[in-house]
């Protein structure tokens, strides 16, 4: 006859066995799954923040680009100026929480270029044919020397908004 083995579970003083290996990867797999949701969460998080910073960095740059193209037009005007700065003011504020101080005032300083250079194509008689050169392709021809001063400081200035913004979105997306 064989002998069997008595159930000793539940004897005072014996212990039972733990399934160690398997309580042990249940936890791994709990953390790994934590870790994985948060990471996911995190990414969507910060996907969103950046498509927003880029929404916004566009949404100047065109409103900047709309002063230029005013500025370069036969027609500039104080007030209609005043009122495209204004504009653009407002959405440097609004979106103040993804554009950078730095690029506000890069901004700031290219309005200031275009007003100047505004103010003063506004003030000197040209040529027809260079007027138009400056509308339609905004280079200019055979200008004035405190005209050339003032065109290559909107040019400056606008070259320096311009890779601000393309670094703030990522590189040539604007």
């Amino acid at each position: 006859m064989s002998a069997s083995v008595p159930d000793n579970s539940n004897v005072p003083g014996r212990h039972m066995e733990l399934p160690t290996k398997e309580i042990i990867a249940a936890a791994v797999a709990i953390c790994v799954a934590t870790i994985g949701y948060l990471q996911w969460k995190r990414g969507k998080l910060s996907g969103r923040f950046i498509d927003d910073r880029e929404a916004a960095y566009k949404e100047v740059w065109q409103s900047l680009e709309d002063i230029h193209l005013f500025v370069r037009s036969n027609s500039f005007e104080p007030t209609a100026f005043d009122e495209m700065v204004a504009k653009t003011n407002a959405l440097l504020i609004r979106h103040g929480l993804h554009i950078t101080e730095a690029d506000k005032a890069s901004a700031t300083s290219y309005i200031a270029a275009l007003r100047t250079l505004g103010n003063l194509l506004s003030k000197t008689q040209l040529e027809p044919r260079i007027r138009r050169d400056i509308e339609i392709t905004g280079k200019p021809a055979a200008l004035l020397p405190e005209l050339m001063d003032a065109y290559d400081a909107h040019q400056a200035a606008r070259q320096v908004v311009l890779k601000k913004f393309r670094q703030a979105i990522g590189s040539g997306q604007v």
